[in-house]
């Protein structure tokens, strides 16, 4: 296993937003709220704000989205308790299975494996593992870590189900004050690293990209962490990408900090240690890139990509799809 499969990572591309009237911002927003669910999408307008189509659909107690999630896995589990504190731990943040067990409070050890596996087996959760794992070592590594597969659980967990007794009192402003102030953040390490590893892959087959790409995903350990990663095996070849979601224009210091501090550990972790490999970059920021950040860029060949680019170069592969 290594990056995710090709359709996981191609679909946003068939699930991008109809939403004409909303910016691009707020298209991004919406899907990582509630992917590609017809049912969800259906009820949203964009003749409404964002805040208050949350407000009336996602809050509403008996609204879908708010029933959905136990109802889907209830129906197919025993000990739901569980199941939802195994889901509500990977959505607060945690990956491995030892950490995902203490912050869903089961016991220590292997605990949270049948649950995870369960997980899987459902497609509510995926086990990823680095894309710069060569093949035959896959089987064996130990590197896996777990996140939710659907963005509408994802969004319900780190979200909602944390506010469901504040919801009860109906609040709404209130929640909805609280959620806004992370979701940026939220958006930031979630979908938008997601649809900068679809743009990569749509974009290699018309040769926009310097080699053919196998996978794409994401790469940790060694003491580095890049969130967008393509690789070419046969080649040699390797794309190492940095996703900024902020609202400042990506600096030269971000572009300089992937070269010479981020690089040299990826490439440690590669067979040979990364020798006979051939490095490109490319960056994505939602709010551009300062002068200095293009310039060095520029010294590199780097891809450059922000938000209104990758928007229309998404929605172009979208009509072809």
């Amino acid at each position: 296993m290594g990056g995710q499969p090709r359709g996981a990572v191609l679909s946003p591309l068939r699930q991008w937003l109809p939403f004409s009237k909303y910016e691009a911002e707020q298209r991004v927003a919406v899907y990582a709220m509630l992917g590609g669910v017809p049912a969800y999408l259906e009820q949203f307008s964009d003749d409404l704000s964002l805040s208050a189509n949350v407000r009336q659909h996602l809050f509403r107690e008996t609204g879908l989205f708010r029933t959905d999630p136990d109802y889907l896995i209830g129906e197919q589990v025993r000990g739901l308790s569980n199941y939802q504190a195994v889901l509500s731990a990977i959505a607060g943040g945690a990956r491995q299975p030892a950490e995902i067990a203490l912050a869903a409070g089961l016991p220590q050890g292997s605990a949270a494996d049948p649950y995870l596996a369960r997980l899987v087996e459902m497609d509510h959760v995926r086990r990823e593992l680095p894309v710069t794992v060569p093949p035959a070592k896959r089987p064996a590594s130990r590197l896996s870590r777990y996140v939710l597969a659907d963005h509408s659980l994802r969004f319900y967990f780190r979200f909602v189900r944390p506010h469901l007794d504040l919801l009860a009192q109906r609040p709404y402003d209130q929640v909805w004050d609280r959620i806004s102030e992370q979701l940026r953040a939220f958006i930031g390490m979630t979908v938008f690293e997601e649809l900068c590893r679809a743009w990569l892959l749509a974009q290699a087959p018309a040769g926009r990209l310097p080699f053919a790409v196998e996978q794409v995903g994401a790469h940790w350990g060694g003491g580095a962490q890049v969130e967008v990663v393509a690789v070419d095996w046969r080649e040699k070849a390797l794309l190492l990408g940095e996703a900024k979601w902020g609202t400042e224009a990506l600096k030269r210091d971000v572009v300089r900090g992937l070269i010479e501090e981020r690089t040299p550990q990826v490439l440690k972790t590669l067979p040979d240690a990364g020798g006979g490999w051939t490095v490109h970059y490319a960056f994505f920021a939602r709010a551009g890139f300062t002068e200095a950040a293009c310039a060095e860029a520029e010294a590199i060949g780097a891809q450059l990509v922000d938000q209104e680019r990758l928007d229309l170069d998404l929605r172009s592969v979208q009509a072809n799809l």
